[in-house]
């Protein structure tokens, strides 16, 4: 790097900042960019216009840009199918790995064609009346079940009659006891009175 040049990387930089303040739509990043690319300009002893004129030559300390390497048609990623010679035949491909997962999927068909033929035996010897009986009980539900006699849970009418006549409770603890308004429970009352 000498005085008057730059180097490469500081090149770029300065295209860079050029670029940056000819795209840009806002002033304030237009100005700091061309702020930032004169003070590089200056740092080698150029002004603005010189170092413009500069950078659009090559210099020689930049390396020729290396051609890409071209993949070739069909490359593993598109399955073979780009090639012209294996369009539409890349999937009859097989290889040792494909061969022994069709052996594999082979033999886990033949297990389960198996199962079922066992199943379907099974069936047919009525090996599976206990799942069927309990599959119906499940299925009609406890609607044929009596409830129990010893049952803790009260109506809430006959909830408030108790606690009217075998506590000290108030009206109003009643109530909360029992979920119910101030109007249910003297309405219990009431007809407590009449019986």
């Amino acid at each position: 790097m000498s005085e008057t040049g730059f180097s490469v990387k500081e090149q770029v930089r300065f295209r860079k900042l050029l670029e940056v303040a000819a795209s840009t739509t806002y002033n304030g990043e237009r100005e700091a960019a061309l702020q930032a690319a004169t003070r590089l300009a200056a740092a080698h002893g150029m002004s603005l216009r010189e170092a413009a004129g500069m950078s659009s030559r090559p210099t020689e300390q930049e390396p020729p840009p290396r051609p890409k390497p071209r993949r070739p048609a069909g490359f593993p990623a598109d399955f073979g199918a780009a090639r012209e010679d294996a369009t539409g035949t890349w999937w009859h491909r097989h290889t040792r790995a494909d061969a022994a997962y069709s052996k594999d999927a082979d033999k886990l068909a033949a297990e389960k064609q198996r199962h079922a033929e066992a199943m379907a035996d099974a069936v047919k010897r009525g090996l599976d009346a206990e799942e069927r009986a309990a599959a119906e009980r499940a299925a009609r539900g406890r609607s044929h079940m009596r409830a129990r006699k010893n049952s803790a849970w009260r109506a809430r009418p006959e909830f408030i009659r108790v606690l009217l006549t075998e506590t000290a409770m108030s009206a109003k603890e009643i109530a909360a006891a029992a979920g119910v308004t101030i109007y249910d429970v003297f309405k219990e009352k009431l007809l407590l009175r009449r019986a």
